[in-house]
């Protein structure tokens, strides 16, 4: 069997994973790392299980929202693995006490895995379903400027937070939001990490970028009324700066075929490698009845 990490351990675990500036591929491990010490910190409210493939030197890590009372649905189905051995990762897979058979969602899943998952679900009797690519955009240089210092290009809109008040309208305009459950989602972020709104001369927001749980980066928007004024780089000027100061390492994905969003982070200093592909992979998912 697996080991599952008592929280001492999971502390000592935290404490191996050095994030490098210069090893920008291992996406997973940057997930790692700070779902593990949100959890410590408790920023993540719900119980989370870490399984490794064994202990103390692992190779392979799984991690999950325990599928009880404590736990959003959203957490019960998102599922992270990061490894460093492709036998680990084999042993893990087939000795985890996950249940294949549930509805998943794996986050992020590095692409240099992808034959072993099929093989393993497959074994599983699981179908192995369609997914979406997406690479991951790391902020290479350490230039933007402090919050205080973001510079405004009007004079009509101030940056600030965004307010839990607004998650539903950032579910209702990301692309995979609009249901209760990203709400519920959105909300908590908002809460509980760091965020960035630019609001009108009235207070109403009009482009914003979030953070994750799990480290990224993500939900950015601008409606569509407000565009091509350089709000959204304002907003991720700012979120760049709070990661920063915070010793976040600033990352996000990028799906593979939104060349815009690849345009617009490269000018904020943005950039990606071959090795950083990864997929989003549904597994047991309930087709629409629509």
């Amino acid at each position: 069997m697996t080991r599952s990490l008592l929280r001492s351990e999971l502390r000592q675990l935290v404490r191996s994973l050095v994030l490098d500036w210069n090893d920008l591929a291992s996406h997973s491990k940057a997930m790692l790392f700070y779902t593990a010490q949100h959890y410590l910190d408790g920023k993540i409210p719900w119980e989370m299980t870490f399984e490794v493939d064994r202990w103390p030197d692992y190779t392979a890590v799984l991690w999950t929202g325990n599928n009880d009372a404590s736990a959003p649905s959203f957490a019960k189905k998102a599922l992270f693995l990061h490894w460093t051995s492709e036998n680990g990762l084999r042993q893990l897979l087939k000795l985890t006490s996950m249940k294949w058979t549930s509805p998943l969602l794996l986050i992020a899943f590095p692409l240099s895995g992808l034959s072993i998952l099929k093989e393993h679900l497959e074994l599983q009797g699981v179908p192995f379903p369609e997914f979406s690519f997406c690479d991951t955009a790391y902020y290479l240089h350490k230039t933007c400027p402090t919050v205080e210092k973001v510079k405004m290009t009007d004079n009509k809109v101030s940056i600030t937070p965004l307010k839990p008040e607004h998650s539903q309208l950032v579910s209702r305009t990301w692309k995979f939001g609009g249901t209760s459950e990203v709400e519920e989602r959105i909300h908590y972020q908002i809460s509980t990490f760091p965020s960035a709104c630019v609001y009108d001369q009235d207070g109403n927001p009009v482009s914003w970028i979030m953070f994750n749980y799990y480290g990224s980066q993500g939900a950015g928007y601008t409606l569509p009324e407000h565009r091509g004024k350089g709000y959204f780089q304002l907003a991720s000027k700012y979120l760049i700066s709070i990661c920063l100061q915070k010793g976040y390492l600033p990352f996000l994905f990028i799906e593979h075929d939104n060349e815009h969003s690849r345009v617009v982070h490269r000018k904020l200093g943005y950039s990606w490698v071959e090795a950083g592909r990864c997929a989003y992979i549904h597994l047991n998912r309930k087709k629409s009845s629509g």
